[in-house]
């Protein structure tokens, strides 16, 4: 038999004995929080320790954060601590960990959330019983967490399996939330052989290489109602916020989806009627939190080709707060009647 499929044969033996999920928690210099949520982990993993894995990055933290994870490693043992001696980004921190998974799904939880009570179990019979390609997790998001109690409690779980649209248009800008999608890392690989991680990296956002193909080419998309994730509000991310989502976000899509698909032009009206004009009205009065100084009009370049650009954005950088809170009000008419329009599309 030839030594490549023997290869091939091992490793899906290999994975079919590993666990099915594996829960990746990069980290850097927030040990307080990294401590929350390893000590939620090790509470929620009592009996899932045959099923689930636990993969940390420690991106070169200053803080005790090692003091941290030798503690959950004490107290679970098959974790692994990858702890690397340079900060090398969090592009690279979030690739480094997924070349170390084995498992058949993984789940990137942000070191500065949470998932709630009880929600880790069902997760996992879902992942079991479902096999979804691309899971995404609804999330609460809060602005300072004290444990997986916080928020409204989740009983149990139901999962919807959509189309490509649908799961385009309900989760829209929430495809660049890491801590919302559990990935099928086997299908993955299966319809990308060539799957780089790093295709994507030095835009900050670096999870859109293995999110968005699988909602290019996936046939099971499916998406949790209940809000089971509890996430964070108001912290930065250390970069430049309309960099990011104005020029890099727009550009990874084009190549991702293709500009002619029903995935980019969905995702691409959120964005530019809803999502963007939220941020800059948010970043004008100074509710959004601190980001890297950046030239904002230099960063939302790409768009200027569009109709938001010039009756939503620009309105909202520049004129008075009055009229830039009717445009920033009429964006969200817009996104409330093209909501409408696809609903009715679907019925006919």
């Amino acid at each position: 038999m030839d030594h490549m499929v023997i290869c091939k044969l091992l490793q899906k033996d290999y994975v079919m004995l590993s666990p099915l999920l594996t829960i990746v928690v990069p980290t850097y210099n927030r040990a307080e929080c990294l401590s929350l949520l390893l000590t939620t982990l090790t509470a929620e993993l009592q009996g899932l320790n045959d099923k689930v894995m636990v993969i940390i990055g420690d991106n070169a933290s200053t803080d005790h954060t090692p003091t941290v994870t030798n503690g959950f490693l004490t107290a679970n043992p098959t974790a692994k601590i990858l702890r690397h001696s340079v900060n090398l980004g969090p592009d690279e921190n979030f690739s480094t960990c997924i070349d170390n998974v084995l498992s058949r799904f993984f789940w990137i939880i942000s070191d500065d959330d949470l998932p709630k009570f009880g929600v880790i179990r069902h997760i996992v019979q879902l992942l079991d019983d479902d096999v979804p390609d691309l899971l995404y997790l609804n999330s609460e998001w809060l602005p300072h967490l004290t444990g997986p109690t916080n928020g409204k409690p989740v009983p149990n779980l139901s999962a919807n399996l959509l189309s490509r649209a649908e799961f385009a248009r309900k989760v829209n800008f929430g495809v660049t939330f890491i801590t919302g999608m559990v990935v099928n890392l086997e299908r993955l690989r299966e319809l990308n052989p060539e799957f780089r991680s790093r295709q994507f990296a030095g835009t900050n956002l670096v999870q859109l290489g293995w999110v968005l193909p699988l909602l290019m080419a996936g046939s099971r998309l499916q998406l949790i109602e209940q809000r089971c994730v509890l996430a964070t509000s108001g912290n930065s991310g250390g970069y430049k916020l309309f960099t990011v989502f104005g020029t890099n976000f727009p550009k990874i899509l084009d190549i991702a989806c293709g500009p002619t698909s029903v995935v980019y032009k969905i995702i691409m009206k959120f964005l530019i009627w809803s999502q963007i004009p939220s941020l800059l009205w948010l970043n004008r009065f100074g509710k959004l939190g601190t980001f890297n100084e950046e030239n904002i009009l230099l960063s939302l370049a790409p768009l200027r080709k569009t109709l938001a650009y010039w009756i939503i954005m620009r309105p909202i950088i520049h004129f008075p707060r009055f009229f830039a809170s009717i445009a920033w009000f009429f964006s969200k008419i817009i996104i409330r009647i093209f909501n409408i329009k696809f609903i009715l599309l679907r019925k006919i």
